[in-house]
């Protein structure tokens, strides 16, 4: 799903700047727009990041979709369609993104991955209409020289169906995916932080 989150993130990026784009093509010539969208290279972007928290806490951040909407930007709803009967994580979920004039729903194929403590969740996006391919995989690993953190790796594959959002995609892909990651960085120490709040209280509220 985060793939569908990028997606959403780089198209709002796109359509501020879109007018901008256009007249910046018509007079350098910049963007190769004479391919068929069909005939143009997929595109892949990787993030690396650490995260101060342990990598099951960074899992259940990232495979639980149905609440993203707390917590990422223009996010208005998040929904999980199927879970697996062994682990009840989704595996297939969607969400539905609102900018401006821009409102649409995604479904994702999720497949999620525990072999502890290594962690994976994939999203194959199975239903929206501005991509030939759209493809998010995080893995989430022990930091291997810090060992309360966890080492993060975001991978994401996509190719628009549009020339012109293949060709200015590339412009924002790395600011839209930090933007991204560090939604869920601070949704996880949100938690941390609300999960030591409470257990302070609890020491705190004297017993009968």
């Amino acid at each position: 799903m985060q793939s569908a989150l990028w997606q959403k993130a780089v198209v709002s990026a796109i359509k501020e700047r879109i007018v901008y784009v256009n007249i910046f093509a018509s007079r350098r010539c910049f963007f190769n727009l004479s391919k068929p969208p069909s005939e143009m290279k997929e595109q892949e972007y990787t993030l690396l990041k650490t995260i101060n928290s342990s990598p099951d806490k960074v899992y259940d951040v990232v495979s639980e979709v149905s609440k993203y909407r707390e917590f990422i930007p223009y996010c208005v709803e998040s929904f999980v369609n199927k879970r697996c009967p062994v682990n009840h994580k989704p595996i297939e979920a969607g969400l539905r993104v609102g900018f401006r004039q821009y409102d649409e729903k995604f479904i994702c194929e999720v497949v999620c991955q525990e072999v502890t403590p290594r962690y994976k969740v994939i999203a194959n996006s199975i239903s929206h209409n501005l991509f030939y391919l759209l493809y998010g995989e995080w893995t989430i690993v022990p930091h291997p020289k810090r060992p309360s953190s966890t080492q993060v790796e975001l991978l994401l594959r996509f190719k628009f169906k549009s020339r012109l959002y293949n060709s200015v995609s590339s412009i924002f892909a790395k600011s839209v995916t930090e933007i991204i990651m560090k939604a869920f960085e601070r949704r996880v120490f949100d938690l941390q932080r609300a999960a030591l709040a409470q257990g302070s209280r609890r020491k705190q509220t004297p017993r009968n």
